[in-house]
Formats: C-alpha cells, sequence, structure tokens
C-alpha cells in the first residue's frame, strides 16, 4: 500500500476512511511530466472539494490523436492522467493510514 503526503493531502493507492466527496481527475498535456506534478494538481483539486486524502490514486499516460499533434501548437504527444476519490478524513484516522 503506497502512501504519500503532497501539500498537506494524502494519496493512498487503497481505500482509505473517510467522507466521499467525489472523483478526482486530471491530465498534464506535457511529455515526461512527473508523478508529482499530477499530484499536486490533484491535491488542489481535492483541497477546492473540502478534502484532506485522495484514495485508489492511479496514473496513466495516453497519446493524443494525430489531429492535434500535427498541429504546430502542440508540442507533445502524450498526457499523463491521475485519477482517484477524494475524501475528508480526520487527523486520527490519517495517522492510523499513515501507520499501516
Amino acid at each position: 500500500m503506497a502512501k504519500s503526503i503532497i501539500d498537506g493531502v494524502l494519496f493512498s493507492d487503497s481505500e482509505l476512511p473517510g467522507e466521499d466527496r467525489g472523483q478526482v481527475v486530471v491530465s498534464i498535456s506535457k511529455q515526461n511530466t512527473l508523478p508529482s506534478d499530477i499530484k499536486k494538481k490533484m491535491a488542489k483539486k481535492a483541497k477546492s472539494v473540502g478534502a484532506n486524502a485522495v484514495e485508489k490514486f492511479e496514473t496513466a499516460q495516453s497519446g493524443h490523436h494525430w489531429l492535434f499533434t500535427a498541429s504546430i501548437l502542440m508540442w507533445d504527444t502524450e498526457s499523463l492522467y491521475g485519477v482517484g476519490v477524494a475524501k475528508k478524513i480526520s487527523k486520527e484516522q490519517m495517522k492510523e493510514a499513515l501507520a499501516k
């Protein structure tokens, strides 16, 4: 069970306790984007819905359709996506999750 805290938001690839605040999906249209960049963007979005954690966090990379990459305005051919479920958890629940 991988966990990390980015900008005060707990990220976990498994389930977490707490109140569900909805799915969070972000993308960055730039090759060689770091997973920490996706997490920072997701942390901001999670905080905007009153969450302090993201469970079931996953990342994926996807190519753009050739029509989009044919443009001189589009430099990168792939995007990195992050998806998870925003949760509001208590400080005690966060401590317990980090201890596991």
